[in-house]
């Protein structure tokens, strides 16, 4: 489902307002950008949607593309053609997030004990290889890299990381309870791990880092709704 919103959404953009849509898919770059929105969609899909079925999903957008925001509405209401064809947009909020800051991160009360549930598929590649299990120092670097890469291209400044955040990680363990997934989507292969890691040691300055990138997802394919993750702690 994630793809058919994709492609839905780029297609309206693309027809209609082509500056916007290469701000926003980069896909004409040999340098690996990140697009600055992910779509979240339910995982597993529901199959096939019959008449008088809801489907729920967000588009969530960073940074300077927030000025696109009236139209990304307009496209969105006008995406009821190819496989979304016979549908109607029957209700549309807009939900306005902080501006996020690590600042006073060091007085988080301390936690040692966080479970990280990977809803959508999460494609963390190892070697060009799907991460089967993910320790805590992989979590963090993904994170890290993702938040940067977000920031530094659409943030107004560049992205700062504390140097003993990624020089001294803490011990932690990690208990898995995952599943590799493969399925075909509008013709794209989507290969990742769902479920859940419990890790068990000092997180706590890493908390502000993995509330903001479970808005940003992680992994690869993110605006296909892949790398959506919630955290407990």
């Amino acid at each position: 489902m994630g793809n058919t919103l994709r492609g839905a959404f780029g297609h309206v953009l693309h027809d209609n307002h082509r500056d916007v849509y290469d701000n926003m898919f980069k896909v004409e770059s040999a340098e690996s950008i990140p697009n600055p929105f992910v779509i979240s969609a339910p995982y597993p899909a529901g199959g096939e949607y019959r008449a008088g079925a809801l489907l729920d999903f967000c588009i969530t957008l960073f940074g300077t593309a927030c000025e696109f925001e009236p139209i990304v509405i307009n496209a969105v209401e006008s995406m009821s053609r190819g496989a979304l064809a016979d549908t109607k947009m029957i209700d549309c909020t807009t939900i306005y997030s902080r501006e996020w800051s690590d600042a006073g991160a060091e007085f988080i009360p301390y936690c040692d004990k966080l479970t990280v549930k990977f809803i959508s598929p999460a494609m963390i590649l190892v070697q060009k290889q799907v991460a089967a299990q993910i320790d805590f120092a992989m979590f963090v670097d993904r994170i890290l890299a993702r938040i940067s890469s977000i920031i530094d291209k659409y943030g107004e400044n560049e992205f700062v990381i504390p140097y003993s955040l990624v020089a001294s990680k803490p011990f932690v363990k990690a208990e898995y309870d995952l599943q590799a997934v493969k399925l075909q989507t509008s013709g794209q292969p989507v290969s990742g791990i769902v479920g859940s890691v419990r890790y068990f040691g000092d997180v706590t300055r890493y908390l502000p880092y993995i509330d903001i990138c479970s808005q940003l997802h992680i992994g690869k394919k993110t605006t296909r709704s892949c790398g959506e993750f919630s955290f407990e702690i």
